[in-house]
């Protein structure tokens, strides 16, 4: 048997074997392993939801910032007089 990686053995713990267990010990250890699968895409699904509302709004925010460059205008300028930067008086 292959070892597994740290991070798959955290989450699912070790590997059972399988060798030489009656039919009542083999059904407990497949419902185990049936419901750390259950549990493993659970949360795989709440990620995957995570990302595509993530993706959305990132999606939103891209048409926000396209739709903003098409309709800058440039505001006019007030003309200043010099003796105003100065500190002068009127």
């Amino acid at each position: 048997m292959a070892p597994t990686p740290p991070e798959v053995e955290a989450r699912l713990g070790p590997a059972k074997d399988l060798e030489g267990l009656s039919d009542a010990d083999l059904k407990t250890v497949l419902k185990e392993y049936y419901d750390r699968w259950v549990e493993a895409e659970s949360s795989k699904y709440d990620v995957e939801r995570d990302v595509h509302i993530k993706d959305m709004q990132i999606h939103d925010l891209e048409m926000e910032v396209s739709d903003m460059r098409g309709k800058f205008i440039l505001p006019k300028l007030k003309k200043v007089h010099n003796f105003k930067l100065m500190g002068g008086e009127e």
